[in-house]
């Protein structure tokens, strides 16, 4: 017994030894044959700080920059699965990019200030700055938490925005006016009307004046007026935006008209107001009867000297010519100011111009009003019309003195910028705390003063309580209020609203390219060697109002010479939503959670006790709380693992498209299954080469040098097919089912091919890499396991460092020569029947390549006198299958 007992010994000591070794083989050198569960929690956890760690000492020389940039997130405190698939997606796209040799920068912020951010510290009794570095804080730990590679060290969070440094480098960017706003009566906070229909109940909302606040614009040549058209026309240059750009060209409109500035008098004295005036037909100004107001306009609610006389003349509900006069700055000629009986004009306009020449109803306005013009337009014998009584312009034709006219006006700073009537200055003041402070004191001798330079960024003041309610919590903050004129000297306050929170990510993607800069917004040199942002990632719900204002400052920081670039963005990916399955009782309306469903039956049902009697509406909706259809980030990273979570936000649908989170049902499955095949292949070539022969591809028959050529074939289409969809349509989906159909056919291979054929070798290596900026944990532990095969055949895998330090795989040069044609595999009731020769670019045309089949010699001999049910083409691999009637 004992004798047995010891001859046992070595064997329990050599077991005991492995399993006290047992580990990955980057910290063991002993490779798993398969990869489970535990396997994959170890491989991820080995490698995810190394990753980050690489990442972080990753420095390219590569003249070719690129930048990838992700809208940055309000922080809330939480992620949700619509952050992480957008943090994805960029996070794949950097990785892919730097593998290719460029530098790239892939940086994050936060848009940290905003309304959501100080409701959320007032309901809970907090600082709305400790609130949201606290937010920052957890969210910044749960990206981590996610492996994601971001250039942290040019971080940048709007709370920390330096917009006072952009308003003194744009001259006169912010300036005060007055202007009809929306009043919420719940806490007579202003809102603006661009936001009124988004935040609450229109119903609700009272129309107030506000006599003090901040539009965005410059006077005349820098107003938005000056830029819709080059905006409008600039979208013509970019790629296709998944709709964005008709999305874009309809909120700016058509720029057809221009504004024609005009100096208000009353019995003949300049009242010191200047108005703008629309018109559609601006070769035709030399022409105009008068200016016309609506009853809303500013100058009948405001401080306006023209207020009282304007007032005197109104007649609600009729045209009331007022005493007060307009001089067109341009033309020179003086019209009468009519008040409008109309409620609107067209668009958002609130002054036009009246000019009877262009339009039958201006003529009979001016004509019941008794007013008289000059003709200025002549029709030809031919039915065209040229100008008469136009100064310099007479003789010309209408479209000739569209262009002159408009030109003339510009260049006299008299207006003639092409415009839309759709849109309006941009209101960016607030009347609330947590936002960017506007540079500006208020003297009773200077007027409205802009701080100087050198005093900025002007940083918020700590105040004692917040409300939400009335006035700016500012004007409580005395010692911050009151302040020294930087002109006079003299005694002054500060502005107490602050700015919309889209003037911050209007901007912050100059911000990143150079973030440390203490003494203005940006360097112009820096600026241009990152700009513009090659691939900008985000909802679709931004397209318009926070992509026209991006727009819109970057057109301006060019015309400054700020920057070089006009578009801040190349290309625009918009990702779609993630929607989980909500139910609901039919009744009420109530969500229900899924604890309260039974799922036993074929349809969903309360679960007993439970007032089972109701119907219940099962839908797909956008995740959120208070519909009971939220998933947490962590749990499913807990379940499932970082890689299969990438994975599967990436193959579950194109990234414009939205997913529908079903795990049972949908991809998930799909990619453990694919990550597994890619381990058991890593699995197989080594086990193929720790035998006893020696690899020689010289050894291969004629059959297998045949399956050894589709591999390699196989391999140069994937490389092709894979960095197409990486750098043009970022279809990821396609580019993964691109891979698993490398892998099947490298699964397919024969014992011989795999221990002697390089090109099983290269195509599992290239196939590895090309994995690696989707599921980048894996690929490393996969590509250790590779790359210290014994024997191995190609230079390939002699390279240095982890899978994302390989370059990327190229092309072949001798696949790019070979004909433009494949072999395609035919079967007829899934047996195989031989094969033929297709054009390849029309492999995947199922249509084509059935009827070259059907009028090759192998289709006539096989196929002419059956009936074919179905024909079906494998999207994989050069295959098509007839299912045909025995």
């Amino acid at each position: 017994m004992l004798l047995a007992v010891c001859s046992r010994r070595p064997l329990l000591d050599a077991h005991l030894i492995r399993l006290s070794v047992r580990g990955l083989f980057s910290e063991s050198g002993v490779w798993e044959r398969d990869y489970k569960a535990e396997t994959r929690r170890r491989v991820e956890q080995w490698w995810h700080g190394r990753i980050q760690e690489q990442h972080s000492k990753i420095c390219s020389n590569d003249i070719n920059k690129f930048y990838v940039l992700s809208m940055f997130p309000y922080p809330s405190g939480r992620l949700h699965m619509g952050h992480v698939r957008v943090y994805t997606i960029s996070d794949t796209i950097s990785h892919f990019q730097r593998m290719r040799g460029h530098q790239v920068l892939n940086p994050m912020g936060w848009d940290a200030f905003g309304l959501p951010a100080e409701n959320a510290a007032i309901e809970r009794g907090l600082d709305p700055e400790d609130w949201t570095k606290s937010n920052i804080e957890s969210m910044r730990k749960q990206l981590d938490s996610l492996g994601l590679c971001f250039n942290w060290d040019r971080v940048s969070e709007s709370l920390h925005s330096t917009d006072g440094g952009l308003d003194l480098n744009f001259g006169v960017l912010y300036f005060p006016d007055e202007a009809i706003f929306n009043r919420h009566p719940a806490d007579v906070r202003v809102l603006s009307k661009m936001l009124t229909a988004n935040v609450v109940d229109v119903s609700s909302i009272s129309i107030v004046f506000v006599s003090s606040c901040f539009l965005f614009r410059v006077p005349d040549q820098f107003s938005f007026n000056s830029v819709l058209q080059p905006l409008l026309d600039a979208l013509a240059d970019l790629p296709e935006w998944y709709g964005v750009k008709s999305m874009q060209a309809n909120w700016i409109g058509d720029c057809s008209g221009c504004f024609f500035n005009h100096i208000m008098k009353v019995d003949g004295r300049d009242s010191g107001e200047v108005l703008a005036a629309y018109t559609g037909s601006p070769e035709a100004v030399f022409g105009a009867a008068y200016v016309s107001v609506l009853p809303s306009h500013r100058l009948l609610h405001g401080s306006s000297a023209l207020k009282t006389a304007l007032l005197r003349a109104l007649r609600p509900g009729r045209d009331s010519l007022t005493e007060v006069t307009a001089l067109n700055v341009f033309t020179g000629r003086e019209v009468p100011v009519v008040i409008s009986s109309k409620k609107e004009f067209d668009g958002h306009l609130d002054t036009v111009m009246g000019i009877p020449d262009s339009s039958e109803e201006e003529a009979e306005l001016a004509q019941s009003l008794g007013l008289s013009w000059i003709s200025v337009l002549k029709t030809e014998q031919d039915g065209t019309q040229t100008l008469i009584n136009s100064d310099e312009f007479t003789g010309q034709s209408r479209a000739e003195a569209f262009n002159s006219v408009t030109q003339k006006a510009r260049e006299r700073n008299a207006g003639g910028y092409l415009t839309s009537a759709k849109l309006r200055d941009w209101l960016i003041s607030r009347q609330r705390y947590w936002g960017t402070p506007i540079p500006i004191v208020h003297c009773s001798a200077c007027g409205p003063v802009p701080v100087p330079v050198e005093e900025l960024p002007v940083t918020l003041p700590k105040v004692s309580s917040l409300s939400g309610k009335g006035a700016s919590p500012l004007k409580t903050a005395q010692d911050w209020l009151r302040c020294q004129c930087p002109r006079c000297k003299g005694p002054a306050e500060r502005e107490t609203d602050t700015m919309d929170t889209f003037v911050d990510s209007s901007w912050y993607y100059f911000r990143y390219t150079d973030p440390q800069n203490p003494l203005r917004p940006f360097e112009h040199s820096r600026a241009d060697h990152w700009m513009p942002v090659d691939v900008y990632i985000g909802g679709k719900e931004h397209a318009v109002m926070h992509l026209y204002y991006a727009r819109f400052l970057s057109h301006f920081c060019r015309d400054q010479g700020m920057v070089s670039h006009r578009e801040p963005f190349r290309k625009l990916l918009v990702q779609g939503l993630i929607k989980g399955q909500t139910f609901r009782v039919a009744e009420t309306g109530q969500y229900l959670t899924k604890e309260d469903i039974d799922f036993s039956g074929v349809l969903p049902l309360h679960a007993p006790g439970r007032d089972s009697g109701s119907r219940l509406q099962v839908t797909w909706e956008k995740m959120s709380k208070s519909k009971q259809n939220g998933l947490d980030p962590q749990e499913v990273l807990q379940q499932y693992g970082l890689d299969t979570m990438r994975l599967y936000l990436l193959y579950a649908a194109p990234p414009e498209q939205d997913i529908l989170w079903d795990v049972k049902t949908d991809a998930i499955p799909g990619v453990l299954r694919w990550q597994a095949r890619l381990w058991g292949l890593i699995t197989k070539l080594r086990a193929a080469r720790e035998g006893p022969e020696t690899p020689n591809p010289s050894v291969l028959n004629k059959r297998e040098r045949s399956e050894a050529r589709k591999i390699w074939e196989n391999k140069n289409y994937a490389i092709t097919q894979v960095t197409g969809h990486f750098t043009e349509d970022f279809l990821f989906n396609a580019a993964i089912s691109r891979l698993m159909g490398l892998t099947n056919t490298l699964s397919q291979a024969s014992s011989r091919v795999v221990l002697h054929s390089v090109e099983f070798e290269e195509a599992l290596a290239s196939l590895c890499v090309m994995a690696a900026p989707m599921c980048p944990h894996l690929a490393s532990e996969l590509w250790a396991g590779l790359s210290q095969v014994r024997n191995p055949l190609g230079s390939v895998l002699l390279g240095k460092g982890s899978v994302l330090q390989q370059p990327w795989p190229s092309v072949d040069p001798e696949y790019l020569q070979t004909p433009d044609t494949l072999q395609l595999s035919v079967r007829i009731n899934n047996k195989a029947c031989g094969s033929v020769s297709v054009p390849r670019e029309v492999a995947q045309d199922a249509q084509k390549v059935q009827e070259l089949v059907l009028n090759s010699s192998l289709g006539a001999r096989l196929l002419s006198e059956r009936v074919i049910k179905k024909a079906i083409l494998s999207p994989r691999t050069a295959l098509i299958n007839f299912l045909v009637d025995e």
